[in-house]
This record gives structure tokens, C-alpha cells and sequence, in this order.
């Protein structure tokens, strides 16, 4: 299966040294903005792969592989006759497809995959969807992972300089993603699996935390379902290393003919 990564730092980097190694995909087309990501990667990987446009990498990949931000997500989504083509994507900016669902509900042939990234409890979420009362979602993470975020800039909020944990934002899915881009993806793949329109998200920015937290409490008629993932940070602070090991394992899922889980 011919597959290309649109996105060359942290994440794709890990996803392409793994395709590299596994058998089963050919990495052909890398796609990044900056070309230096794409030469590093190139160096570390064992064949010749492509630096691509992302139109001529959606046109010529089976799997197009996406982890760079939502922007690219639109980007592919829209491209002309991608339903009908019958392709793989997996997609890591999963807020990107809350702001484009009427891109996003018209692709029927074409088969997506989202990976849980880094919380824990999708499948029972995924279960219980539409019997759900309340669904919340608490992110702590270190000052590093949160800095130079748009809602930060906008509201003129300084972390730099706390001393002491502090809920820096309190609202909902759409404006979480609009003001912290970067940081907040579970969140919108916590509602792809929920489908809960009334999610309420909270964020913490934590000087001395040395792991991002993600918080999930969901109760209904069902119960109450309650999760805490506590992840180390990738080499880039705003992401987890958990994202990267659960875009990994999906890869293989798509390969494997034995599923665990729902």
C-alpha cells in the first residue's frame, strides 16, 4: 500500500520510521512546509521517498497520513473526487473535522481512522454514545506544552511566570479548538466518539506538571465512566508520546485482520 505523510515533524517522523521498518506499506511522498523537516527524515529513512506537494501526495498515496494541523485536514477533505477514490486516511488533527463535518459526512467510500491519541476509554464512549447526561474533559498540562496558544494571545494571559497550577480555560469543544489548536485534539475525538453536543472542557496550565493529564468523567443512565491518562510528553511538549504509540498501533490495525475492541 502506497502511502505518503503529509507533516514531517515529531509524530510523521515516528509514523515514517515505522512504515519504513513494517511490511506492508511503501512510504513514497513526504509533504511538509518546511523542506529541511523533509530532508532530515529523509536521511534517517531506508528508501527514496518523494518531497510532494499535498495535492499530488493525495493523488498518488492509497494511505494519506496527516499530522500537521487542521488547516491540512480542510485541505484534504476538499479535494476533488477523493470519495470516489476509494482511499485510506488517518488523521491525527481530528479538530480539523469538527470544523469541516459537512466535508467530513459526505465522504462514504473512502475509510477513516482516527486514532484514540492520547486518552484512554474511546470504546466504552463509543458504547455508550447517545445514553450520555454530562461529558467533561480536564487537560493538564506543563507551561511549555501551552504556551503561544491563540486564546492565551487573545486574552492577553500570561503563564510563563506561574507559580502554582492554574485553570487558564473553561468552555466549550468549538472554542477549545479554536483557541488551543495544538493542544486540544482529544477533545474532538472525544466528541467524534460521543457525538455529545454538550461536552464541557476545562484546561490547566500546571508549572510544575511533568506529563499532560487527560480527565474524562461521562455519566448516564449506563453508569458513570471515568478515565485518567497520564502522558509522558513527546519530543515535542505539546503532544504525547501515548499520540504517537496510538497512530502506530492503528497503522497496524489497518493491516490486521484480528480487531480488539470496538
Amino acid at each position: 500500500m502506497i502511502a505518503g505523510i503529509i507533516g514531517c515533524g515529531n509524530i510523521g517522523t515516528e509514523l515514517a520510521l515505522f512504515i519504513d521498518k513494517y511490511k506492508g506499506f511503501e512510504l513514497k511522498y513526504l509533504c511538509d512546509i518546511d523542506s529541511s523537516n523533509i530532508k532530515g527524515l529523509q536521511t534517517r529513512l531506508g528508501n527514496g521517498q518523494i518531497e510532494s506537494s499535498i495535492g499530488d501526495l493525495i493523488t498518488n498515496s492509497e494511505l494519506i497520513i496527516e499530522v500537521v494541523d487542521k488547516n491540512a485536514v480542510k485541505d484534504i477533505l476538499n479535494t476533488p473526487d477523493l470519495d470516489q477514490q476509494g482511499k485510506k486516511l488517518l488523521i491525527m488533527s481530528t479538530g480539523g473535522i469538527i470544523e469541516n463535518l459537512n466535508l467530513f459526512n459526505k465522504i462514504k467510500n473512502c475509510e477513516i481512522y482516527m486514532p484514540s491519541g492520547a486518552i484512554s476509554g474511546l470504546d466504552a464512549i463509543k458504547s455508550v454514545s447517545g445514553e450520555i447526561k454530562s461529558l467533561t474533559l480536564t487537560t493538564t498540562k506543563p507551561v511549555k506544552g501551552l504556551e503561544n496558544a491563540p486564546y492565551l494571545i487573545k486574552n492577553n494571559i500570561n503563564i510563563s511566570k506561574l507559580e502554582n497550577k492554574k485553570i487558564i480555560f473553561e468552555g466549550t469543544l468549538k472554542e477549545a479548538i479554536e483557541g488551543f489548536p495544538k493542544n486540544i485534539n482529544v477533545a474532538a475525538t472525544l466528541f467524534l466518539a460521543s457525538k455529545f453536543d454538550k461536552m464541557q472542557i476545562k484546561i490547566i496550565a500546571d508549572p510544575k506538571a511533568k506529563t499532560n493529564i487527560h480527565e474524562i468523567i461521562c455519566t448516564g443512565g449506563f453508569g458513570t465512566i471515568t478515565t485518567k491518562t497520564d502522558n509522558l510528553p513527546s519530543k515535542n511538549p505539546k503532544t504525547s508520546y501515548l499520540a504517537v504509540l496510538s497512530a502506530i498501533q492503528t497503522l497496524r490495525n489497518i493491516k490486521n485482520n484480528k480487531k480488539i475492541g470496538s
